[in-house]
């Protein structure tokens, strides 16, 4: 539905609302009315949730769009109460920058517009920032975005160093974002940020490649044969489907199979040879209870791990792990 900008302020209608209760914001139930004159658009620190600031041709095109009526589908754009005790501002814009920008070039700084408000801390007002743009479609967040903000809270509001941390972090706050972008938004803060990083990780793709120009094995993937074996790639924490499918492919073959285990990140409590050794305890224990229950697991075996710690791992071979 439109509404007419002319009666925005006075108009009732129902609005949607951002969820940053990952980040323990929460948004205040009503909005408020402000003239635009009245809220600060700190020009210094800039649109942080954006590497090169406000767009001009982003601007002009919302306001040819919000000429024609405000779209009750869209958030509205959000303040923070100003603290300072002498100021004109009695509001700080949190998000909606070009929104802001686009109605104060069609209706000038006496128009009164409706506000959310939250009340977060600087690292938080980062994080909002970020999510109110994850999904929408005016003007989502690029990889460099998200990258700027993170960097901002590492470098000014002490966020850890910690590859995990930073992963578990954009999960919260980029909810909707592809797995794929999310590690290659940490890999470029792990670049940025200068941190010691001596770790690979698999996709399929990486793998073949590893295949191909470094193992003495020339493995084939995704069920194919190496040397007569179908071959699988897994992920800790992923064995059940991987099982499952080599039992239907000896179903069908009668030929024996074999998985290569790779695994995330390790973190300081978590070492890499202790995510290892778990995941060959986790099959043990699983191919123990499928005996149990009967059934013939002689043609499920562990090839090992592939080489992930360079200086260490020998990234000819797979890693073995009894």
């Amino acid at each position: 539905m439109k509404i007419d900008m002319k009666t925005i302020s006075q108009s009732k209608f129902e609005r949607p609302i951002p969820d940053f209760s990952s980040v323990g914001v929460t948004i205040e139930k009503n909005p408020i009315k402000l003239k635009l004159k009245n809220i600060l658009i700190n020009d210094k620190e800039g649109n942080t949730a954006r590497v090169h600031g406000t767009s001009e041709a982003d601007i002009e095109q919302l306001k040819s769009s919000l000429t024609k009526g405000w779209d009750t589908t869209e958030y509205l754009p959000c303040v923070y109460e100003n603290k300072e005790s002498v100021s004109d501002y009695s509001h700080i814009l949190a998000f909606g920058y070009n929104r802001t920008y686009a109605l104060l070039e069609a209706y000038g700084e006496d128009f009164e517009m409706l506000y959310d408000v939250v009340d977060c801390t600087p690292s938080q007002l980062l994080d909002i920032r970020a999510m109110e743009n994850e999904g929408l479609p005016k003007n989502v967040n690029k990889e460099t975005d998200i990258v700027k903000t993170m960097m901002l809270k590492i470098q000014e509001h002490g966020f850890p160093k910690d590859s995990d941390k930073i992963k578990e972090h954009l999960e919260k706050i980029c909810p909707f974002r592809k797995s794929e972008s999310i590690d290659n938004i940490v890999r470029q803060i792990e670049t940025q940020s200068g941190m010691d990083v001596a770790f690979y990780e698999y996709n399929p793709s990486k793998a073949k490649r590893w295949s191909s120009d470094d193992s003495s094995i020339k493995y084939k993937f995704d069920g194919e044969e190496t040397n007569g074996v179908h071959t699988y790639i897994c992920k800790q924490g992923g064995a059940y489907r991987t099982i499952f499918r080599m039992m239907k492919q000896h179903n069908k073959s009668k030929k024996p199979c074999q998985v290569i285990f790779h695994c995330p990140r390790p973190t300081p409590k978590s070492p890499i040879n202790e995510k290892r050794k778990r995941v060959m305890k986790d099959w043990k224990e699983t191919m123990t209870a499928l005996q149990t229950l009967g059934c013939d697991t002689s043609f499920m075996r562990v090839a090992g791990f592939f080489p992930q710690v360079k200086g260490t791992d020998n990234w000819s071979k797979l890693v073995k792990i009894n």
